[in-house]
């Protein structure tokens, strides 16, 4: 059940899916501004050969949330794709410790109110030609409230090169550091131990320091083909707390996963803090092996066959069986003619609306195809107007008759006037 309800949230999600000054940018819906982006440095000058910093800063409005890197059972982490001059390398994001949400239906899903900042290491090589340095980025998010609006944005930081520098933007950089997961502290102040019973892992955690800390929760970074339930405490003391963490995988052996261990004052607490758990208790498993294209073909005929038993399209296979009845006195020639053009009027209508997606895309339309339009009231309008329209005709109210001369050679290339 747990991979059936993580896939259908997913899906629905990836289905949502896909100004100001170079550096710092706004993404607004109806007017109402949801997510200002900005891209912040921890220096105020690049020196060769030294690591910095760099930070993208998302502030969203109130009420409105990004995603973690495991955004739970619905979302999309924010990517970043940097675009740096040759020689220039840069890490992993910093990933702060997230809260956890709980939604209508017990959707339970990890990631950030009001502001983050996710930090990247950038290390410039040893030798820099240029007196100054510009570094971009291409920052994709999905900020969500009552309905999730995918944004994105281009983000430019200009840096002087020099021999010297000296920090900047210190004190957000300081805040967001804090909330940053700790590694392991070891066995003198922390132990965990991973047991598996079954489809549920548990991990239990010792440590004085649980006892400072009323609220604490484990918030799981599956890896893999790995599907994660909703983690529970099970039995919690002074000292100690044992957490249930339900899991479906491919592999019989897996004992353990990663995650953090979120302890804080209160469970929305903005001041909170979390362990890793150790990387020795994380079994290393194989991973499933990769699906082909043949996996993904036949998983595409199965919900095509599954879709014609949706109500939407079931009472349709009754006038294509019609259609077939009508077609069963004609020639095989002429019957492929029509199967022809019936297919490739069905390519051709995907084909068009594909082009016109890339158009309104390369026009600079934030748009994408299945859920986003939706939120659009003009276009909930001009659907229900061409579904009105649509009926009418269905029932006879009028038709729509083609002229003459194309209605006749229609009918003659597939066959409609002979045999």
């Amino acid at each position: 059940m747990i991979s059936v309800f993580r896939l259908a949230a997913s899906s629905v999600v990836c289905l949502l899916i896909f100004g100001l000054s170079p550096q710092c940018k706004s993404q607004t819906y109806e007017g109402k501004e949801l997510v200002k982006a900005e891209l912040l440095a921890d220096t105020s000058a690049v020196v060769p050969g030294k690591p910095f910093t760099v930070g993208l800063l998302l502030r969203m409005a109130p009420h409105w949330h990004t995603y973690w890197k495991f955004p739970g059972d619905a979302g999309l982490p924010t990517e970043l794709k940097w675009k740096l001059p040759q020689g220039w390398k840069v890490g992993e994001i910093q990933w702060p410790i997230p809260l956890k949400t709980i939604d209508p239906g017990d959707i339970q899903t990890y990631g950030y109110q009001d502001e983050v900042l996710l930090m990247q290491e950038i290390t410039p090589p040893a030798s820099i030609g240029d007196s100054t340095v510009k570094i971009s980025a291409d920052a994709n998010w999905l900020v969500c409230e009552k309905i999730c609006i995918p944004g994105n944005a281009t983000l430019q930081l200009e840096l002087p090169r020099s021999a010297t520098s000296a920090p900047d933007n210190t004190e957000i950089f300081a805040r967001f550091r804090r909330l940053l997961p700790q590694n392991w502290p070891g066995p003198k102040i922390a132990t965990a131990n991973w047991t598996r019973a079954g489809s549920d892992l548990r991990l239990s955690v010792r440590s004085a320091t649980l006892a400072n800390y009323p609220s604490a929760d484990f918030y799981p970074l599956p890896q893999g083909d790995t599907v994660v339930g909703h983690p529970k405490v099970e039995s919690r003391d002074a000292n100690e707390v044992v957490f249930r963490v339900p899991i479906e995988s491919a592999s019989k052996k897996l004992s353990s996963i990663q995650g953090l261990v979120v302890f804080a004052q209160r469970a929305d607490s903005n001041d909170r803090a979390a362990w890793q758990t150790p990387a020795s208790t994380t079994a290393s498993t194989n991973s499933a092996p990769a699906r082909g294209i043949f996996t993904f073909l036949f998983f595409g005929f199965l919900g095509g066959i599954i879709l014609n038993l949706m109500p939407c399209v079931l009472p349709v296979i009754s006038l294509k069986i019609f259609g077939f009845i009508q077609h069963a006195a004609q020639s095989r020639q002429k019957i492929l003619r029509s199967g022809i053009a019936f297919a490739a009027g069905i390519f051709a209508w995907f084909i068009g609306l594909a082009l016109l997606l890339i158009a309104l895309k390369a026009a600079g339309r934030e748009i994408t195809w299945g859920g986003f339009q939706f939120t659009n009231p003009y276009f909930v309008l001009s659907l229900s107007v061409i579904v009105l329209v649509f009926a009418l005709n269905l029932f006879g109210v009028f038709e729509i008759s083609l002229p003459q001369g194309a209605t006749r050679g229609l009918l003659g290339w597939t066959g409609g006037q002979g045999e």
